[in-house]
């Protein structure tokens, strides 16, 4: 039921807001070389009981890697963690790294069009070709930076969303070593008080990689799932195919729309 929500919600975007900076023929455009948008600013507050303040965490296919641009046209907001202020979310994301697009951009329209929510505040964080191991050591500043700019935004997160695992399906990761990271990597939420469910994906497509290493992770994925830690199952992004993907990887513009529409069907 939850897929085909999705794929319904990824079609009537496709059809209906959907603008791609790139057409169909044309010579690729690398978006590193396209100014990004004028920013404009917007108060962060006031809230109401209908807003969603929504955590990206995770590697590139959670940041601004996908290969089209877009601005919301619903009230959806980009927190910036550096400055800690509130823009029209516009990609590509403050708060991330990548020059190019965001699902989580994408994500907000779909909920408010939706009706779940009348505003949507996305507070991006993720780093492209992030290990679990390298969030929970050198990278682990971006939570404990994101928590202390929320803090004194008086933001409380009502989702986290955590979209990785493509980098350890690389390595040698077992599932057990993926399992106790993760849990390691929630916990520094947990600790501050911040108790927003937090999704977990099942992502380890990209590009060639050993299939028993991306079982392993996809293992390590289900297990983590722990109701005392509020961890829940996200989507399975894997199910993005190549169709989706520029080389097999980072997401295409259709690829982009049908990860924003995996999520929605995960958010409550």
């Amino acid at each position: 039921m939850r897929r085909q929500l999705a794929f319904l919600i990824g079609g009537l975007l496709i059809g209906g807001i959907a603008v791609p900076l790139l057409n169909l023929g044309a010579r690729p455009i690398d978006l590193a070389e396209v100014s990004p948008p004028l920013r404009v600013e917007r108060s962060c507050t006031p809230l109401s009981g209908k807003t969603a303040i929504i955590v990206v965490h995770g590697q590139s296919n959670a940041a601004n890697y996908g290969s089209t641009r877009y601005t919301a046209r619903e009230a959806v907001d980009n927190f910036d963690p550096a400055t800690g202020k509130c823009f029209a979310a516009a990609d590509p994301l403050l708060g991330t790294d990548g020059a190019g697009g965001s699902f989580a951009t994408r994500l907000g329209d779909i909920l408010i069009q939706a009706g779940r929510y009348d505003r949507v505040i996305i507070v991006p964080i993720a780093r492209a070709s992030s290990s679990i191991s390298f969030l929970n050591n050198e990278g682990a500043n971006l939570i404990i930076n994101g928590i202390s700019k929320l803090k004194a935004a008086r933001l409380t997160p009502t989702h986290i969303l955590f979209q990785q695992g493509e980098t350890d399906a690389g390595l040698t990761t077992t599932a057990e070593q993926y399992a106790s990271l993760l849990h390691q990597l929630v916990k520094q939420f947990r600790a501050e008080g911040f108790d927003a469910p937090f999704y977990l994906s099942s992502s380890t497509k990209c590009g060639p990689v050993d299939p028993t290493n991306a079982a392993a992770v996809r293992a390590g994925q289900l297990s983590a799932i722990d109701s005392a830690l509020n961890i829940q199952r996200g989507p399975d992004t894997d199910t993005i195919g190549n169709d989706g993907r520029s080389g097999g990887c980072h997401m295409n513009e259709a690829g982009t729309l049908a990860n924003a529409a995996l999520w929605a069907a995960f958010i409550n």
